[in-house]
């Protein structure tokens, strides 16, 4: 049955014909080799020469043809020099030589033996015993080679030297695999992919179309209520107050009105918020502005099980009109002087997106990755600005702090996998409206409410070091070839130069140390 993955290494025999003896050795030394070790490690080694591996063809010199042939796709050579060189070739003092010189420029192995054996001086050819010592004093300085006595010093020498050689050359590949399919972690910039440095954003709320749009209703609400102003003449009231009031005359309407109601007024603060934004924005309010006629308000209101009715007011649809939006105007500029201080609370804030990356060649898990950041630069969750009373719940009906400080995911980023979390929190919790206050009834609750969003996103483990403040985070499993982004943005109070990181993991024995360098505009 054929072997699946076997590597075939072919070793080129190179050698003048003076020592024809030795090639047996030689493959007898390769069979035992295949034998105790190729099996073992999936590698075989084929010996090449040119008497049995080569054929007949035209077009080049001879040597050349056997470069093609067999020596340039050869992976080693072993040659043994006794007392021949060989014939000269056109470059080179014999074929050996070219052989040799051909497997040194490609940087390949070549086991060199040199014969140290006697022999009758008649049957010594100097010119080519000289060419042998000459390239012997050549080629010391160009590689190790071994001086034998005998074959079986020879064939000794040769089976622990092609041992070593391939066994090594085992282990190297074995490595260099391994190293190749280690997953190979790294943290980069999420907008720009580099690993060495991250350029700071700013959220730049305050120019948001929903804040424009917030404006351009109070502005259309204020010339709406310029255009549409209440003379201060008193006028007659309507049907439903001439019903109460059919049998009395003119002046016991005035003192039965004054019994039931009390004129409608505006108070101090709501007409202050209202110039004060007038005044601001450059906008002349009609010196009408705040008559509401005659509206009044019933002193009385009826109870019900879950308190007091909403109030009642006497006066013309135009009166009781303006004066509802006059209200909506004073809550739409309170509400929009909340999110003023809230965007430009956000807008001097500076992060950073950054995600992990694993540009390795297979998968790793058990993610631990460790940030240190120069003290006083990070800004912490629970320093930011909580939402005012007025807009805080419509922020968290918008989730505009997962809009805000989550990282998006892209075709190329993936999300940050969060733990999973409990189905509901405490406040969330539906419990009848007359044991207990829902989570929208107070302030205070909707603050702890926004306050476990914010920690549900920024879910690092903070550790205070005199110097710096350190964050840690998991990531459970990253493919390889993929990035995640981190749980948050980065927030900062003050830009550091460069925050250091640490990551370890389950696949990945070393610790792998780096830093990300911060450009600010």
């Amino acid at each position: 049955m054929p072997r699946k993955g076997v590597t075939v290494y072919d070793l080129l025999i190179s050698c003048p014909g003076d020592v024809n003896d030795y090639l047996e050795l030689i493959k007898e030394a390769v069979d035992n080799f295949n034998k105790l070790y190729g099996s073992l490690n999936n590698i075989q080694v084929s010996v090449k020469h040119w008497s049995t591996d080569s054929f007949p063809e035209s077009g080049d010199k001879p040597q050349e043809l056997l470069n093609k042939q067999i020596v340039r796709d050869c992976d080693a050579a072993v040659a043994i020099f006794w007392t021949r060189f060989g014939t000269a070739t056109d470059r080179y003092g014999s074929g050996t030589e070219e052989e040799i010189e051909e497997m040194l420029l490609a940087k390949k192995q070549v086991f060199m033996y040199f014969l140290d054996i006697p022999i009758t001086p008649s049957e010594i050819n100097e010119e080519q015993f000289t060419a042998v010592k000459n390239f012997k004093e050549r080629y010391k300085d160009r590689g190790i080679f071994f001086t034998v006595k005998d074959k079986s010093e020879f064939k000794r020498q040769f089976t622990n030297h092609l041992t070593l050689y391939f066994l090594n050359l085992v282990n190297e590949k074995e490595t260099f695999q391994n190293e190749q399919l280690k997953p190979l972690l790294t943290i980069r910039d999420k907008n720009t992919s580099s690993d060495e440095c991250s350029v700071p954003i700013k959220f730049n709320l305050l120019e948001s179309k929903f804040l424009n749009e917030n404006y351009k209703k109070i502005i259309d609400h204020i010339e709406e209520l310029n255009k549409t102003v209440i003379s201060e003449v008193p006028t007659k009231v309507d049907n439903n107050t001439k019903k109460l009031t059919l049998s009395l005359n003119e002046e016991d309407n005035v003192n039965f009105l004054s019994k039931i109601a009390d004129d409608v007024t505006i108070s101090d603060d709501f007409k202050k918020l209202t110039n004060d934004f007038a005044i601001k924005e450059e906008i002349k309010l009609h010196e009408n502005f705040w008559c509401l006629g005659n509206l009044k308000k019933h002193k009385f209101q009826m109870p019900t099980p879950f308190g007091k009715s909403a109030p009642s007011y006497i006066g013309t649809d135009e009166e009781r009109n303006r004066f509802s939006l006059l209200k909506k105007l004073y809550w739409e500029i309170k509400s929009f002087n909340e999110y003023t201080e809230y965007f430009t609370f956000m807008d001097n804030i500076e992060c950073i997106e950054l995600m992990v990356s694993n540009t390795g060649k297979t998968y790793d898990e058990d993610i631990d990755i460790k940030l240190i950041v120069p003290k006083g630069c990070l800004l912490k969750q629970h320093d930011l600005l909580y939402p005012g009373e007025n807009i805080i719940e419509e922020i968290q009906e918008i989730k505009i702090e997962e809009m805000l400080f989550k990282i998006e995911e892209t075709d190329t980023v993936c999300a940050y996998d969060y733990p999973q979390q409990p189905l509901l929190r405490s406040e969330e919790i539906n419990v009848s409206p007359l044991l207990t206050y829902n989570r929208t009834s107070s302030y205070e609750s909707q603050k702890n409410y926004y306050k476990d969003s914010l920690n549900d996103i920024f879910i690092y483990r903070y550790f205070d070091k005199p110097e710096s403040d350190i964050l840690r985070f998991d990531i459970e499993y990253l493919k390889h070839n993929t990035s995640m982004a981190f749980p948050s943005k980065l927030l900062f109070k003050n830009i550091p130069r460069t925050i250091e990181y640490e990551i370890t993991s389950k696949f990945t024995p070393d610790m792998v140390k780096g830093k990300i360098n911060l450009k600010s505009d």
